[in-house]
């Protein structure tokens, strides 16, 4: 079908064949080309939200981390080496 839009050559490959298998069920009549295209965007969607919780992740491993919170006594820790090891 006559498009302006850029075409991608995709190969279907065992894996690709194999992933529109598996997902089919789930879009039914849906053509092969039209699928790879809906996976495509919901894969990119997936990939930010992924990223953000990452990233969300490491922020708050980083402010648990430099935060004085009730959670560690800051003042046993301050004095970790000396506790341990009598120095």
């Amino acid at each position: 079908m006559p498009t302006r839009w850029k075409r991608i050559p995709v190969t279907q490959d065992p894996e690709l064949a194999e992933a529109l298998h598996r997902v089919a069920s789930y879009y039914p009549g849906v053509a092969p080309a039209r699928l790879v295209r809906d996976l495509a965007i919901k894969g990119a969607d997936a990939v930010e939200q992924e990223r953000r919780r990452c990233d969300d992740a490491l922020e708050q491993l980083v402010a648990f981390s430099t935060e004085r919170r009730e959670l560690i006594d800051w003042d046993v820790l301050e004095q970790i080496d000396e506790l341990a090891w009598g120095e």
